[in-house]
């Protein structure tokens, strides 16, 4: 009986909240959704939800901060070349994880709340979420879901490999250096694109 009445279904509102909370491109892609100003401005009205966009706001100004000192032990190490200088990344990262998950709650309850107010849960039931994003990326002029997907293996592919083939004739370094470098610059570069101010921009 229960797998006829929910024979037709494809999508629910706790199987999108659950993606936001275990997808990174699904989070991503709802940050940017919920960071437009006009569904913020409608949002904030309610006090429990612009409560949200408070505490998500001190998130990422943390963020940036945590981000800095990751940047200033890079350059440290870069001038020192001491690979202890590495080991005080530890605690940033720690953090980076710790306000990630905060983060994600967040979006996730904000995402709720748009939801709630701007789809149909019959509509919703009826559609994956790509195609619900897709709806949604229209109404709003934003990227959808594929697109971001699509965009960020692009980038990553290109940086790699420009990375792999130019690091190692530019600079001297070691071979494990060289290994730490591409991983910084990628990891630095796939922060940079997954930005909402960078990601909000493409067409």
């Amino acid at each position: 009986m229960p797998a006829a009445i929910n024979q037709g279904t494809v999508s629910s509102m706790s199987s999108v909240i659950g993606s936001i909370d275990n997808d990174g491109q699904v989070y991503r892609w709802f940050l940017i959704l919920i960071s437009l100003p006009g569904i913020r401005q409608k949002l904030c009205l309610q006090h429990k939800t612009n409560q949200a966009y408070q505490i998500l706001k001190k998130i990422q100004l943390t963020e940036t901060a945590v981000y800095a000192v990751l940047t200033l032990i890079t350059l440290i190490f870069c001038f020192k070349k001491q690979p202890w200088i590495l080991l005080w990344t530890g605690i940033p990262l720690v953090m980076l994880v710790n306000l990630f998950r905060k983060n994600r709650r967040c979006v996730a309850a904000i995402s709720e709340q748009f939801l709630l107010e701007n789809v149909d849960p019959d509509q919703l039931k009826k559609q994956t979420l790509y195609q619900t994003s897709e709806y949604l990326s229209q109404q709003y002029s934003i990227p959808s879901l594929v697109d971001i997907i699509t965009y960020q293996d692009f980038i990553a592919r290109k940086v790699l490999l420009a990375t792999v083939l130019f690091l190692p004739f530019i600079f001297a370094f070691k071979t494990w250096q060289i290994w730490f470098f591409t991983i910084i610059i990628l990891l630095g570069t796939i922060a940079i694109v997954n930005t909402s101010y960078v990601l909000r921009r493409l067409k």
